[in-house]
Order: C-alpha cells, then structure tokens, then sequence
C-alpha cells in the first residue's frame, strides 16, 4: 500500500500558548483547515491522550468521515500525535509549537497517509494534493492568529 509521509511547517508571530489554545479548540478547525467540514470533540476534558475527535471532510472529490484519538501529547499541548481510528485509510499526524522569540511560534506538522485502495488510482497525486493542503491550512492559521482571531 502507498505511504506519504508529508511535513510542513510555518511561522507565527503570536505567543506559543495563544497559538497552541486556537489549535486546541476543534470549534476553529473549519476556519484554518479547508478540508474540514465540520469537527466534534467527543470526549470531555481538555485535550489529552485518548481524546477522541470526529471529522467530517472533503478530500480529492470525496466527503469522507473519521475518527481521529490522540495518541501521546506532553502537558502544555506544545506537542501532540494522533491516528485515525476510522475512515478510508489509516493516517497519523503530528503537531510540534516551538516559541522562536517572544511572540513568535514555529508549528510543525508530519502527516502520514497510507492511501490503500481507496485512491489506488490517483495514489501519485494524494500525497501532492494533501502536502499542498497542509501548506493552505499553514497560511489560514498564520493569516488568523495574526489578524487576531484567537483573542475575539
């Protein structure tokens, strides 16, 4: 089965906690991320691991649904993973915030997609359209925290 392991990353000119809080809350995951549809958290608490998040999507053409939990995060949320637990393919990801001076933070995100057969046709493109996505999703975070989204 093709695997893409994609990574982007970007630079914010806010505070690391004030990035890390618009992250966190899944109500802003259809402003920054264009695939995203619609994103419930179904687990109460505050993130951590074991969190469980639903998300309704659209890639390549196709709405797809899945199950995402969080499978490690360190105490203030400055790095976390997930994994798919549902949906066309497995998938898991990584998000890494690095304060690179006082109001600056570099987010890291690594994406792998084992695209199996539900787009073995279009398997060399997928992971071309989902890096150019993260990339997309990068620049609305960057354009939103620093318009001052987070603090509306």
């Amino acid at each position: 089965m093709p695997l893409s392991k994609l990574e982007a990353s970007i630079e914010i000119n806010r505070p690391i906690a004030e990035v890390i809080a618009f992250v966190d809350d899944n109500n802003n995951d259809p402003m920054w991320q264009t695939s995203v549809l619609e994103s419930e958290k179904k687990s109460d608490g505050p993130p951590a691991v074991g969190t469980i998040y639903h998300f309704k999507e659209k890639f390549m053409g196709r709405v797809i649904e899945q199950d995402w939990e969080v499978t490690a995060r360190n105490e203030d949320g400055s790095a976390w993973s997930a994994k798919s637990l549902s949906g066309p393919f497995p998938m898991e990801t990584t998000m890494l915030f690095e304060a690179c001076g006082d109001n600056c933070t570099r987010v890291i995100r690594t994406l792998s997609i084992d695209v199996g057969r539900f787009f073995k046709a279009a398997s060399p493109v997928v992971g071309h359209v989902a890096k150019r996505g993260m990339d997309t999703d990068f620049a609305n975070l960057k354009e939103l925290l620093e318009m001052g989204a987070a603090s509306d």
